[in-house]
């Protein structure tokens, strides 16, 4: 859709001439007349857009008042951008994490009517108790106790007419962005239209309450039985796109260490534990709360962690994990070239010179070699690679920034608490006991059984394969002369082959699972037999191939 048919709506153009009116008044209308917007301004504003000057408050601060200003759509896309010091400067992060996503609640009686649209019944056979007051309230829903059958739940409700709202602020925010890339050239190297299709993306995600309760569930699956993990127990009867109702969690946010100390929390175990929880949602589940906002990690009597919201969750496939993993090793082993090599292959970026970058790297290694490695702080190491890539436009995936953030998020907390806190060392031995032998030997059992799978269908279609070649020579007339018996000879062969290449599969299974059970364990029961049965089954291929081949020219 163009601007011009956008703006055939007229609640658009209002909308239009709100965002353009608030940037002015906050110092940059200099920017709305260059993309030629500033007929949209009243009178009034346009003038001063012509006489004003620069204002001395930074332009981080006039951007970040402006997206409050505007409301829940800006305010959630300042939040986005704050978590993407890959692609923005970090001044304009660090403002933007300042946000504030307060808004005064909606009444009780609009939060009323769209639950009882959304469950079609009355509030009063929903639950048996509902507080009218919100206990909390944010820009696209709040929240009001309740209860069910006795037990107290929270009840999330999405904020009237807010998708609409923020579907069209959306796609005013496309238009702005492609005339800003259009008359100001510097903007182009910001990537803006990838981050508004990002979160053009979480929006949708989050203005569906049903994908929050699916991601809750299923981390709570994640940790099924966990003495020190609570996810809220999801009322699927209770929740819609626009309601979601879970177990409300009594408990004192984990960046509020005073509260804890006061109530004889052993903090550092609790923080142990935090580390511990994110670290196996990501190295080891793949998917993981992305959005560790203070409010959002809770601890519970005895210590217990609690995580709510989740409607920002990362991804983390085997291939993240690996480059995650080895960023860490190069981090500890200041093993600058290493670095450099991960950073490029995560990029789908363009052309970067390579040594500038590794240059870059080493000279921010420098700075942290004076000290002790035990005491690095890795987040500010995260956040000079996150500068680097932002200063070089390399473009790594967006889970692996949100896995920073956390990272660099969860170590600001322990900080508060300790400033002697060492995270790497916290790191080492929780991924010590997660990624211990066993992990690696299912790893390579997994990887030996996929390539198993692989070789066995090609190995079971290679018949067929043959065949279908034959079959096109015949059709195109070639003069192909097999007798019956070649054709017989030809197929026993084949067969011959794919068994030989079945077998030396399997024997190398064997051996490779033996060698980790040998690694793993001392005792010669569990990994001789499987040498053994390695030995036989190579003196039978050995026969099959050598010895039977020489018997038939015989």
């Amino acid at each position: 859709m163009t601007l011009y048919e956008l703006l055939k709506n007229r609640q658009n153009r209002q909308r239009l001439k709100e965002i353009l009116t608030i940037f002015s008044e906050e110092g940059f209308g200099y920017l709305i007349s260059k993309v030629n917007l500033s007929h949209h301004l009243p009178l009034t504003k346009r003038i001063k857009n012509r006489i004003a000057v620069e204002k001395s408050i930074p332009p981080q601060v006039r951007l970040r008042q402006a997206f409050e200003k505007l409301g829940p759509t800006f305010v959630k896309f300042g939040q986005l951008l704050s978590s993407r010091p890959d692609l923005i400067p970090a001044e304009f992060c660090a403002e933007f994490e300042k946000m504030q996503d307060k808004v005064p609640p909606f009444s009780f009686e609009e939060a009323k009517t769209i639950i009882e649209t959304e469950f079609n019944q009355p509030l009063e056979r929903l639950f048996s108790y509902f507080d009218p007051k919100p206990w909390a309230s944010a820009s696209i829903s709040q929240v009001h106790k309740a209860k069910i059958k006795g037990k107290t739940v929270a009840v999330k409700v999405q904020r009237p007419g807010i998708k609409k709202v923020m579907v069209t602020d959306i796609e005013l925010m496309y238009k702005i962005i492609e005339l800003l890339e259009l008359h100001v050239p510097e903007f182009n190297s910001y990537h803006l239209k990838p981050i508004v299709y990002e979160f053009e993306r979480w929006t949708i995600k989050e203005l569906n309450f049903r994908i929050e309760a699916y991601y809750a569930q299923k981390i709570a699956h994640n940790f099924a039985g966990s003495k020190i993990m609570k996810i809220p127990e999801i009322y699927s009867g209770y929740t819609t796109e626009r309601v979601l109702t879970m177990e409300f969690l009594e408990g004192i946010p984990l960046h509020d260490i005073a509260a804890l100390q006061r109530n004889k929390i052993a903090v550092r175990t609790v923080l142990k534990r935090g580390f511990y929880i994110f670290l196996k949602q990501i190295f080891i589940d793949g998917l993981f709360h992305a959005d560790p906002h203070p409010g959002n990690i809770l601890v519970l009597k005895g210590g217990k962690i609690g995580l709510i919201d989740f409607g920002i969750v990362g991804h983390f496939d085997k291939k993240l994990k690996d480059s995650s993993l080895e960023i860490f090793r190069a981090i500890i082993n200041n093993n600058d070239e290493k670095l450099t090599e991960i950073l490029l292959k995560m990029s789908s970026g363009g052309e970067v010179n390579r040594e500038v970058l590794n240059r870059e790297i080493k000279d921010t290694f420098e700075k942290f070699q004076l000290d002790d490695v035990k005491g690095i702080h890795i987040s500010l190491i995260l956040q000079e690679t996150l500068h680097i890539i932002n200063k070089y436009h390399l473009q790594i995936p967006y889970d692996f920034v949100l896995f920073a953030k956390t990272i660099i998020t969860l170590e600001g907390v322990a900080i508060k608490y300790d400033p002697h806190f060492n995270l790497l060392k916290e790191s080492k031995s929780t991924l010590d006991l997660l990624l211990d032998h066993t992990y690696f030997a299912k790893k390579v059992i997994s990887k030996t059984k996929e390539k198993l799978n692989e070789y066995a269908q090609l190995a079971e279609s290679f018949p067929e394969t043959a065949a279908e070649i034959l079959e096109k020579a015949r059709r195109f007339k070639l003069n192909i002369d097999i007798e019956d018996k070649d054709v017989r000879d030809l197929s026993l062969e084949l067969e011959h082959s794919s068994g030989n290449l079945s077998l030396g599969i399997i024997i190398a299974a064997l051996i490779v699972a033996s060698a980790l059970v040998m690694q793993i364990s001392n005792k010669t029961v569990f990994y001789i037999p499987g040498l053994t049965l390695a030995g036989i089954l190579s003196l039978w291929l050995i026969h099959r191939t050598i010895f039977a081949k020489l018997k038939k020219e015989v």
